[in-house]
């Protein structure tokens, strides 16, 4: 058999998945860019976190704060936020703001509450037990600041608002609607009222039933992107100080890193992603999909998925959460017929493949309801997954094994 390994379980153990194939298969494990490059040492990273571009530097913009907030994103994103706060606590005291005077909040957006192991796993023990971490609401609790350029209503967390430093830290991964995630969005939608997120993606992105998206949404589509335009006015609004952008490996250690100006810092991880996070995407049979880096949003890996699999062949995608789909109060269905206010009830069909196998050993039926039921499989067992892909695929049939779909770009989408 060939065997081959992905990163699996982020925020769980933590362990590669050991996949197997029939000898007689032409297997090829998809490389991504990043792989091979040295991630950044502690020492480098508190030092480029505390290296400011297009603004203050963050010791300066600490003398004059007595209340401060650091917000994180959640755990749809794999930030280890607890690798970039030391450098931000140790400037934070210096300048004399008590412990009692920073909190930390989680940038849910629409995606729901976590617990304290969420906390940890983001910020460590030490941070949980010795700062206030709280939950974002976008129902209540909320500041309402006037309305963007693009006439978006925003309400922004009332606890952040009370602040007079706002510090970010985050991520930048490809996004569907945003072209790239990171910079300003930890703002709206991270902690903005349901108002705000849903006119900016409704009336602004033109995403939901009966609407049209806008031309200028979409992957890698981030510098002119409506959607992110406005969420940066949302930002300013807010007055989101200060922020740390992170582009990462497969391993989660960060590999490029910006502090500073929200908008800056985005631009710079945005285009550092798009090279770091190109994978190989070779025309196959079949199409094996991680889910890494975005465990709980699995069906990010369609994009790479699809992009790589032959007209009518097979896509595999790793579904194996234990906690499951995430939550999602604007977009996800909510009953058996009835949605959120931007939900779909419309099953989604697969193209370019003829079917879809969901391997995993938490079954969950209402993740099974997004698409036509004739197309897709959940199957627990790696073994049987490979039994079923044999009634398909015979002999000499070309696998691609991309080894994390929710961070991996495909590189035939980088082809101009």
């Amino acid at each position: 058999m060939v065997k081959v390994d992905i990163p699996h379980h982020c925020w769980y153990e933590d362990k590669p998945l050991t996949l197997t194939f029939p000898d007689d298969w032409k297997v090829h494990r998809c490389r991504v860019e990043s792989e091979g490059h040295k991630p950044m040492t502690q020492k480098q990273i508190d030092a480029a976190v505390l290296k400011s571009i297009g603004q203050k530097p963050l010791s300066e913009l600490a003398e004059k704060a007595e209340e401060a907030v650091i917000i994180f994103d959640d755990m749809t994103r794999p930030t280890r936020t607890w690798q970039y706060t030391p450098a931000i606590l140790e400037t934070l005291h210096k300048a004399g703001v008590p412990k009692d005077n920073v909190r930390f909040i989680i940038a849910a957006g629409t995606h729901g509450t976590y617990g304290r192991r969420d906390f940890a796993k983001k910020l460590s023990e030490e941070v949980v037990s010795e700062y206030q971490v709280y939950n974002h609401n976008p129902y209540e609790m909320l500041d309402y600041l006037g309305d963007t350029g693009y006439g978006c209503p925003v309400w922004v967390n009332s606890e952040v608002m009370s602040c007079d430093l706002k510090i970010g830290v985050g991520t930048v991964l490809y996004h569907r609607l945003t072209g790239m995630s990171g910079g300003g969005k930890l703002i709206s939608p991270g902690v903005a009222g349901i108002e705000t997120i849903r006119f900016n993606h409704g009336e602004i992105g033109g995403f939901g039933p009966g609407r049209t998206p806008d031309p200028s949404t979409g992957y890698l589509a981030y510098d002119k992107n409506r959607m992110r335009l406005d969420a940066e006015d949302a930002a300013r609004m807010a007055g989101l100080d200060y922020k740390v952008d992170t582009v990462l490996g497969l391993d989660r250690n960060p590999q490029k890193l910006y502090a500073g100006d929200f908008v800056e810092t985005q631009r710079r991880a945005a285009r550092d992603a798009v090279k770091l996070h190109a994978t190989e995407s070779p025309e196959s049979d079949v199409v094996v999909v991680g889910s890494y880096l975005r465990e709980n949003e699995p069906y990010l890996g369609l994009w790479p998925g699809l992009s790589t699999v032959k007209e009518g062949g097979t896509l595999v995608l790793v579904n194996d959460c234990p906690d499951g789909d995430i939550n999602h109060w604007l977009f996800n269905r909510h009953g058996k017929t009835i949605g959120a206010s931007l939900w779909s009830p419309n099953p989604q069909t697969l193209k370019k493949a003829s079917r879809m196998i969901i391997y995993g050993e938490y079954p969950l039926r209402s993740f099974m309801m997004r698409y036509e039921p004739e197309q897709v499989t959940w199957i627990r067992r790696w073994d049987e997954v490979v039994e079923e892909l044999k009634n398909h695929h015979g002999v000499g049939s070309k696998v691609a094994v991309i080894p994390d779909g929710t961070s991996c770009i495909p590189e035939n989408a980088l082809v101009k």
